[in-house]
């Protein structure tokens, strides 16, 4: 009962507050924003200028931003923050009420749109389809709103409700690319889209309150999620064999609810010189998937092997995850710290798999796979890190971290005879065992010898190995295959410097240099030779701030990376891909003047150049990026009277890829003329 009361009071002071800004002669702080227009105009791709700046084309204006603040009387605070900008989905609010000793309450909410190319790939050697694109109109509406409600009253524990609700709907594009042929040359480069209905509740309760020097906090929160989507993949040719114009929808309905329980406690010793902190978490997830694919030529007629329906997959999770946190400075000049990790993981899962496998589907099932699937991981984490500061000038710190993991995974899959008889390929059975161990060490420090020149600098290791072995396997022979891998290793070396130099106030300089050399080793089942990939990258970052008058601040970077990527493909015989080589290059320029103070002039301009592209079109599909990007922007603000200004702002925004890459270029001319006023 004295909980309902609480939250009674809580409410009744929001209404009361707010009854009394009617009557009440205050001067709350008002700041508006108004945009009473900003203009796109896109001369070629817009669609792809769309998805690059996130701005439809035409005109959009509304309200940029309204700010409120109020304090009662009675010491409730009242803030608010909002836009609405029609033509563009973008809308937020946020509110809030709040009074010490008692509680408070907020809201927020917000919605933007995301925007997709309709466009795949493109293979320039097609004369009929070099590039595709879907009539499919791609953007997505993402957004949220909650309400939180608490009670803060002195002497008792703190107690939060909160609800939020998270959702999407619209259509967007995927990069699973249909088949697009001409003569007997096939390439995946046909777009893919997928419509997008998601909505997702949370509700929460929270508590925290100190008892005996320990900050104690609990959390139960529970979370439903329920998606609808419908992907498209539809294939193209111009062989004019009609098979060869397919259209593939996948319709899937996942659901899942999630409950989590989290408890944390936290306290400081020693005068605040030593720190320990410990925290549990429980969570359970049921979840379920029901999933119906159909195939179709080009006007509808049935088609194909890949056909599905009413498959359906269910499972069951469990986690129990203890953490623990320990920090220490016994001496100002150095700092200690340590923390622990212990996790058990079970999850049972089943599916049922239903397939139409005739060439022209008939809608009778021919074979059902089921499948059931255990499985339970062990974890256990270490971390320890040293922060020494007792040389003049210099701060040095290293850090080490293991991971220790124990993952046993059964799979059991038969095919049930429907229309045909079971399908020998699909019956699988395996027990696995995977050790894992996991660890990253660093070593870095800053370095000041002089006033004006800072060094830093870190090296750093990363370890990442999985043994596989599989105490119970199905014969090879003539059946899908699920468990040939025996290793996989991942090794990462990492080395980055940057040097700022800081000789006057109205200069300041920075470069810095990132080494990130990535290798993985993998052993197959049957294979004595261990598979090699690499990755190798150089980035080098130089940044210059410049003010040689009080009036004008300059700012300049460049940006330069180098990147290789080797693969075991260069060797194949055929349809071999050579070492991937990335080369990008971006310079960033920025400048603010303000002859008068009621007069600002700002201006930015970015450029970006990729030339990754290598032409092995004969063979395969390079994936490599070739363009040139410009984006330049100019604006004046301009006080009218120490309450309102004025802004007017131009961009041009330029895309222009290569023939051979990409189709598609743009160039857009934006204007914002933007209005605001301060009460």
């Amino acid at each position: 009962m004295r909980a309902v009361t609480c939250w009674g009071v809580v409410l009744g002071l929001a209404s009361a507050s707010w009854v009394g800004a009617a009557v009440e002669a205050a001067d709350p702080e008002v700041s508006i924003v108004l945009l009473p227009g900003r203009y796109v105009h896109v001369e070629g791709d817009h669609d792809k200028f769309q998805a690059h700046h996130w701005m439809p084309r035409g005109y959009v204006g509304g309200l940029k931003d309204l700010s409120i603040d109020y304090v009662f009387p009675d010491g409730t605070v009242f803030s608010s923050e909002s836009h609405a900008l029609i033509g563009q989905n973008d809308f937020g609010a946020d509110f809030s009420l709040k009074k010490d000793a008692l509680g408070f309450v907020t809201f927020d909410y917000a919605e933007f749109r995301k925007y997709y190319e309709p466009t795949g790939g493109a293979y320039y050697r097609f004369k009929s389809f070099p590039s595709l694109e879907t009539s499919k109109d791609l953007a997505l509406d993402l957004g949220k709103f909650g309400v939180e409600a608490g009670l803060t009253l002195e002497g008792m524990p703190e107690v939060v409700l909160q609800y939020e609700r998270e959702f999407k709907d619209g259509a967007k594009s995927r990069l699973t690319w249909t088949s697009v042929k001409e003569g007997t040359t096939t390439r995946k480069i046909g777009p893919s889209w997928q419509d997008v209905d998601e909505i997702a509740d949370m509700f929460a309760v929270k508590t925290s309150h100190e008892i005996g020097g320990f900050h104690l906090k609990g959390e139960q929160r529970w979370e439903l999620v329920r998606t609808e989507t419908l992907r498209e993949e539809r294939s193209k040719s111009s062989t004019g064999v009609l098979s060869d114009n397919k259209v593939l929808r996948q319709d899937q309905a996942p659901e899942a609810s999630l409950m989590t329980t989290l408890l944390e406690g936290e306290r400081w010793f020693l005068n605040e010189k030593a720190f320990f902190a410990s925290a549990y978490r429980f969570a359970h997830m049921d979840n379920r998937e029901f999933e119906t694919i159909l195939e179709r030529m080009e006007d509808g007629t049935p088609a194909g092997t890949h056909n599905r329906y009413n498959a359906r997959a269910d499972n069951d999770y469990d986690t129990h995850t203890w953490v623990g946190n320990f920090l220490a400075t016994p001496w100002p000049w150095l700092g200690v710290g340590s923390k622990l990790k212990a996790e058990v993981i079970k999850r049972e899962s089943n599916s049922t798999y239903p397939s139409d496998t005739e060439s022209i589907a008939d809608g009778t099932i021919n074979t059902t796979e089921v499948s059931l699937n255990k499985n339970k991981a062990t974890r256990w984490g270490e971390g320890v890190s040293l922060r020494f500061m007792g040389i003049p000038r210099t701060a040095l710190y290293t850090e080490l971290e293991l991971e220790q993991a124990r993952v046993l995974i059964r799979e059991d899959r038969q095919s049930l005879a429907g229309q045909s008889a079971s399908n020998a390929n699909e019956v699988f059975s395996r027990e696995t065992v995977t050790d894992v161990r996991r660890g990253t060490w660093t070593l870095g420090g800053r370095f000041d010898p002089w006033p004006f020149l800072d060094v830093t600098t870190h090296v750093r290791r990363r370890v990442n190995d999985n043994d596989y072995d599989d105490q119970r396997e199905t014969t090879a022979s003539g059946t899908a295959l699920s468990a040939f891998t025996e290793e996989q290793n991942v090794h990462t070396n990492e080395f980055v410097t940057r040097v700022t130099l800081k000789p006057s106030r109205w200069f300041r300089s920075s470069f810095r240099y990132q080494f990130r050399d990535d290798d993985y080793s993998t052993r197959f089942e049957a294979q004595d030779e261990i598979v090699k990939t690499s990755m190798l990258s150089h980035i080098y970052t130089y940044d210059v701030t410049l003010q040689p008058l009080r009036e004008l601040l300059t700012t300049a970077s460049f940006s330069w990376q180098k990147a290789a990527t080797t693969t075991p493909a260069r060797l194949a015989s055929s349809a071999n891909i050579p070492r991937f080589n990335a080369d990008v290059s971006t310079w960033l320029l920025s400048a603010e003047y303000t002859p008068q103070p009621a007069v600002s002039v700002n201006g930015s301009l970015l450029y970006s150049r990729a030339r990754n592209f290598d032409d092995f079109t004969s063979r395969a599909l390079p994936y490599g990026a070739d363009f040139n990007r410009l984006d330049l922007t100019t604006g004046l603000t301009w006080s009218l009277a120490e309450d309102t200004s004025v802004k007017t702002e131009y961009a041009l925004y330029s895309y222009l890829p290569g023939s051979a890459v990409e189709v598609g270029g743009y160039h857009a001319h934006v204007f914002w003329l933007e209005i605001g006023k301060e009460f």
